[in-house]
């Protein structure tokens, strides 16, 4: 692992609590893009390459831990340095962790503590918050403002598919993980008398399905969204069809999302998307955005980014901030808002406070070319 990477220390005061909070660990580190490379005595040492994914893995891990009702208190501490390929044993690294571990020490029982370096990194991302933390003599140090999970308020969900195993299957999945299944529909009539009768929070739904197996799904999920503004879609497609994500995904869409069928085998990155829908975001699926640069003809405003500025697009079609991004391309954040300027001028995008531009930005390249 080179570049900067982000270090995530956790505290337990209870060893008998050490087993399951490791497992929950390696599961949330895996679902927010890093890892956990050691168990320590009361927590363990995860490494991540992008801050902003270092702190959401720290509050789900503080969430989860609260919403097991553990008897044990659980602290956690973050700092960002450069990591090197002699490995964590390395000196430059080696404080990393250090100022990790100190900052994880320091902090209150259900506390997250990062450096000021994590904090900079982030920047005023607002579903990010922090507090300034006095620590007389040492460096400024903030806590990160996270609430428990919300108990009982399960995401009320239609899953339409013509193949059954398929629909049983997603409806035994979102079930598992809390979500209320109120029907299932095997054509789009069905899911629009469901929705109809139910109103349910999230629908989910194939694109194609009888009797001509095209666009059914598709014009669903648009009436749906015509009557039921507030209902979340996530539409699921076997392949590409880069005209049904520029129909769905338009400039002003909340609670709209559009995946690859082979995403639902990839449990917690499905899971997530349907909970970022049904929570008012919106989902592109990482392929589509990288088979659709892959394949930019002549013409197409894509044409006028760099190769760095359609990887920094790319990124930024899948919701990450500046930070994250410059995290994940190794750059620094100042680099990242060139960037973004330059992808925002060449792609005629005006500064608008309540637009989505990040997204916009795809989305507007799919309707003018697809």
């Amino acid at each position: 692992m080179t570049g900067t990477t982000t270090v995530v220390v956790t505290e337990l005061d209870a060893t008998d609590a050490l087993a399951p909070h490791a497992r929950l660990a390696r599961d949330v580190a895996a679902r927010h893009n890093g890892r956990v490379a050691e168990t320590l005595d009361t927590g363990v040492l995860a490494l991540f390459g992008s801050a902003y994914d270092a702190v959401r893995a720290a509050v789900a891990l503080q969430q989860q831990h609260e919403r097991a009702d553990s008897t044990a208190s659980l602290r956690i501490g973050c700092d960002v340095g450069e990591s090197v390929d002699a490995g964590l044993a390395d000196d430059g690294f080696g404080a990393t962790i250090a100022r990790a571990r100190d900052l994880c020490g320091g902090a209150e029982p259900s506390h997250i503590v990062v450096s000021d370096l994590v904090h900079a990194l982030i920047g005023a991302r607002g579903d990010v918050g922090f507090e300034a933390l006095a620590v007389p003599g040492a460096r400024p140090a903030y806590t990160v403002k996270w609430a428990p999970l919300p108990h009982n308020t399960a995401v009320r969900v239609a899953v339409a598919d013509d193949v059954a195993l398929v629909r049983s299957g997603v409806v035994r999945l979102l079930a598992d993980e809390g979500f209320e299944v109120v029907g299932e529909a095997g054509d789009a009539e069905e899911l629009l008398a469901l929705v109809r009768a139910h109103v349910p929070g999230l629908v989910v739904t194939d694109i194609r399905m009888p009797p001509t197996q095209t666009d059914e799904g598709l014009r669903a999920a648009a009436e749906i969204r015509r009557e039921f503004p507030e209902v979340a879609v996530l539409v699921l497609s076997q392949h590409i069809e880069a005209r049904a994500a520029a129909d769905l995904l338009d400039d002003r869409a909340a609670g709209v999302g559009y995946l690859l069928k082979e995403r639902v085998a990839e449990l917690d990155d499905f899971v997530d998307a349907c909970r970022t829908v049904a929570g008012g975001g919106r989902v592109i699926d990482p392929l589509v955005t990288e088979q659709l640069f892959a394949a930019v003809q002549a013409g197409n405003p894509i044409e006028r980014l760099t190769d760095r500025e359609r990887e920094v697009l790319g990124l930024m079609a899948q919701g990450r901030s500046n930070a994250a991004i410059a995290g994940e391309l190794y750059m620094s954040p100042k680099t990242v808002e060139s960037h973004v300027r330059s992808i925002f001028t060449k792609l005629d995008l005006a500064e608008n406070p309540e637009e989505h531009r990040r997204v916009t930005a795809v989305i507007r390249w799919l309707q003018a070319d697809h």
